[in-house]
């Protein structure tokens, strides 16, 4: 069963009303009158709509670097560099070779 997404309009009427919920009930008694809480509801709508955009223009990027690296060979994720096991087998030689010095001294 997939979920839908909620709609940017949602999240910001559900933010806004988290928003006003709070501070009735942190008992301020600042006046909170309809353009505040129109205003509320569209600096947050437009704060999520740029927020999806730069999201967008990331994973643009993203899937432009995986496709340049794999036309060139390079390894993404999980897979291991090529150098990464000879690099890995001289720390080990090394941190063994440390350890005899320290014991002798």
């Amino acid at each position: 069963m997939t979920e839908e997404p909620i709609s940017e309009e949602e999240i910001a009427y559900k933010l806004v009303k988290l928003y006003v919920g709070e501070i009735s009930r942190g008992g301020e008694k600042r006046r909170m009158g309809l353009d505040t809480i129109i205003n509320a509801y569209f600096y947050t709508l437009t704060r999520l709509k740029r927020k999806r955009e730069e999201l967008g223009m990331f994973e643009t990027a993203v899937k432009e670097e995986e496709k340049a690296a794999e036309e060139l060979g390079i390894p993404i994720g999980e897979e291991e560099m090529p150098f990464e096991k000879e690099l890995k087998k001289a720390a080990k030689e090394a941190k063994k070779e440390l350890e005899k010095r320290t014991e002798k001294d």
